[in-house]
């Protein structure tokens, strides 16, 4: 019989038996749609911790702690540098900039501003560079307009809306007056690129005396294929008392979680398939052994083993290639409602812009930001040909095992 006949039979078979085949369809779009959505979960732990450095479109954030030398001029001022970002003078961040292996090194001064009611952050970046790094928040103006001029400033929404700022308001820091021009929205994710103001780059080294072209926060992007360690070792010998922060940094202080989240996810997305193949198994036994008069008549008409074996497969085949689709799209639904669970990422003590149990600021070492969405491929393709291939494989087995039982036996159900 021709081959491409009986394919066409098997489909249209299979298309036709909705009722028998319901169970299932129904059993195996579910296992998959789990299968996606825990993959998804785990993968979206792993993700999770390139968040902050992603969405500023940087590998490294450099900084120098206290045992640096400071060169901020002495002299009363409530300005001051944190204890992690103490000046980089112009020679050591040209230095830093030659080395082999960074790709784009960008600059920003962080401060602190104490007075008797309140503490401020301000982070002075530069407006002709908004690519990456803490300048990015100036593409993230929601209301008026970004920083053109000396003595203007943009403030953060957040921040903005609790003290009910607006663009035009006028704002003193450590009495000089600056003029708020703009409110930035910062990005999910981007709490590396936060403060409560952001100003001109020079107006934030002349509030903190800083000498000309020196900063105390560089934010690198590496080229691609440089081994992050070996850079990260260079850029400490050039910087007594670089605190260099990554994606590692992160990753390393919730290693445990990250371990235990990925491997449980991993354990699950396993079981789900494998309760899926033999669940869909199952059926097809109890539905091929209840279909078994059909291989009794199919061989009193004369089909050979092939032949019965071909439409076998080609039915079961179209019916689990159904199933595996529904279950690819509503796995796919629940990836999208996964990206917006929020959970709470703690960031390494020299990330955080606040000192460390400040009453008024208290909750600032960690941020609350939605999973991101992870669509993986090769879970979609894998899940697919797992399935289908156990289910025509079953079916087979199954019809093979009864044609070897004789017509006696098959067609009259003995």
């Amino acid at each position: 019989m021709d081959r491409y006949a009986l394919i066409r039979q098997g489909i249209q078979s299979g298309c036709r038996d909705w009722k028998r085949s319901g169970w299932l369809i129904g059993g195996i779009t579910l296992g998959i749609a789990f299968y996606i959505a825990i993959s998804s979960i785990g993968a979206s732990y792993a993700e999770l911790v390139r968040l902050p450095f992603n969405s500023i479109e940087t590998d490294l954030l450099i900084q120098r702690g206290v045992q640096g030398s400071s060169k901020v001029t002495a002299r009363e001022s409530s300005i001051r540098l944190p204890f992690s970002n103490q000046a980089i003078d112009k020679e050591t961040i040209q230095h830093i900039s030659d080395t082999n292996g960074i790709g784009q090194l960008d600059s920003a001064i962080l401060l602190w501003l104490q007075d008797k009611k309140q503490f401020t952050t301000i982070t002075g970046v530069d407006p002709s560079d908004t690519d990456s790094g803490p300048a990015k928040v100036l593409q993230w103006i929601s209301k008026g307009r970004s920083i053109e001029n000396s003595g203007e400033t943009v403030v953060e929404s957040h921040y903005a809306r609790f003290h009910k700022l607006q663009p035009g308001d006028m704002v003193s820091f450590d009495k000089q007056q600056f003029q708020i021009v703009g409110v930035s929205s910062i990005q999910e994710g981007a709490s590396l690129a936060a403060a409560n103001f952001y100003i001109n780059i020079d107006d934030a080294r002349t509030l903190a005396g800083m000498e000309p072209a020196s900063v105390n926060l560089l934010a690198a992007k590496m080229l691609p294929g440089i081994d992050s360690d070996q850079l990260q070792k260079e850029i400490s010998r050039l910087l007594p008392g670089a605190i260099i922060s990554s994606t590692d940094s992160i990753r390393e202080m919730m290693q445990g979680f990250t371990r235990i989240s990925a491997v449980a996810a991993d354990l699950l997305s396993i079981v789900a398939l494998i309760f899926t193949i033999f669940y869909a198994g199952w059926l097809i036994i109890g539905r091929q052994e209840e279909q078994r008069w059909q291989v009794g008549l199919m061989q009193t008409l004369g089909w050979q083993k092939k032949d019965i074996l071909v439409k076998t497969a080609a039915e079961i085949f179209t019916v689990s290639a159904i199933a595996a689709f529904l279950g690819m799209g509503l796995g796919y639904l629940f990836t999208l409602v996964i990206g917006n669970m929020e959970v709470s990422l703690t960031l390494p003590w020299n990330l955080v812009s606040h000192p460390e149990g400040m009453q008024q600021v208290k909750g600032n070492s960690s941020m609350q930001v939605p999973l991101p969405v992870i669509i993986q491929p090769f879970v979609f393709i894998s899940s697919f040909l797992a399935v289908c291939t156990s289910c025509v494989c079953t079916a087979v087995l199954i019809n093979s095992r009864l044609y070897k039982r004789g017509i006696r036996n098959t067609l009259l159900k003995q």
